[in-house]
């Protein structure tokens, strides 16, 4: 299936607006660690992290959905498929895979941060200088 395309500084927008709405990070848990995460306080802590691939063996998180799902109870007390999910990787692709598996059970908001936190690579090849949810000066934190 195919989602929304927005970029990080749309997401951060809505983010800070809708209180029906969530970020969900499925980049990996060495990614959370070394490279940061978006700090959530502007919009109230609605953020989940939760790989979709794990950063050993690349392979497919199995408990992707149900975990999610819980997750997703936890925040709004119910199962609403109205709520607004944004998935951010590092650079839009992995979320891209995340956020259309995930619309496959019925979710109809869902959105692809498509310049992801780090964005696209540079001249230099590097990250975080030309897009993304760190290079356009977004709220974020090491940990």
């Amino acid at each position: 299936m195919t989602i929304q395309q927005i970029t990080a500084v749309e997401a951060n927008s809505i983010l800070r607006t809708d209180c029906n709405s969530i970020l969900v990070d499925v980049r990996t848990y060495e990614e959370f660690n070394l490279v940061g995460t978006v700090n959530p306080q502007d919009f109230n802590n609605r953020m989940i992290l939760l790989p979709w691939q794990f950063y050993n063996d690349h392979q497919f998180n199995p408990d992707f959905y149900t975990t999610l799902r819980n997750k997703l109870n936890n925040f709004f007390n119910k199962e609403d498929f109205t709520t607004k999910l944004f998935f951010i990787c590092r650079s839009g692709a992995r979320s891209n895979q995340a956020g259309s598996f995930i619309s496959s059970y019925g979710y109809t908001n869902c959105y692809n941060v498509c310049d992801g936190f780090e964005g696209h690579i540079d001249q230099n090849h590097h990250r975080s200088k030309i897009n993304g949810w760190k290079a356009q000066n977004l709220p974020w934190k090491q940990t």
